[in-house]
């Protein structure tokens, strides 16, 4: 059983999935940091190399919305009359 070769990313796709910029992928590939192959004139990079250089974003410090709203209920100031007037007024509230 053979199995097919992995799909190639043009460098022009790679920067548009948010791998890096076009001129950012190129110098990497001239440094030897990332592999790639020349198929006429375009560069080409497997899928799996470019994940590799994904760095996973900083996770977000609450799991969920309700204890997101939560702590900032907690650790907010209270608000003064002037401020619920205005937020009353702004909701279509009559103050």
């Amino acid at each position: 059983m053979t199995t097919s070769p992995e799909p190639l990313i043009s460098l022009k796709r790679a920067a548009a999935l948010g791998y890096g910029g076009y001129s950012t992928l190129r110098r990497d590939i001239k440094a030897g940091l990332l592999p790639a192959v020349k198929i006429g004139n375009r560069l080409m990079v497997r899928s799996s190399d470019l994940e590799v250089r994904a760095v996973p974003e900083r996770p977000a410090p609450f799991e969920d919305i309700e204890d997101a709203v939560k702590h900032i209920v907690a650790t907010a100031p209270p608000l003064t009359d002037e401020q619920v007037q205005r937020l009353f007024a702004l909701l279509g509230g009559a103050a």
